[in-house]
């Protein structure tokens, strides 16, 4: 069942919720100033700190994709026990 959910999570990922931040113009807005940002900061730094603030941001978006992937599942299986 975990591998039915994890590949329905990836395709609902990829399709219905990226539609659906692709329409949402102030998600459009804050992750092009997030991105600037990030130019910005790193920009600052000499190559080794630059790259520990990269390694650190990249796990910050692992560790949030994985909470979302929780949420998603556990209002899958809410979903599927309310349809019993």
């Amino acid at each position: 069942m975990n591998n039915l959910m994890d590949s329905f999570y990836t395709s609902v990922g990829q399709t219905l919720v990226e539609d659906i931040l692709c329409e949402d113009g102030e998600y459009l807005v804050r992750t092009s100033h997030q991105d600037d940002e990030v130019k910005r900061l790193l920009g600052s730094f000499n190559h080794d700190t630059a790259s520990l603030i990269d390694n650190l941001l990249v796990e910050q978006l692992a560790i949030g994709e994985l909470r979302e992937a929780a949420y998603f599942r556990a209002g899958f299986r809410l979903a599927l026990e309310l349809t019993r």
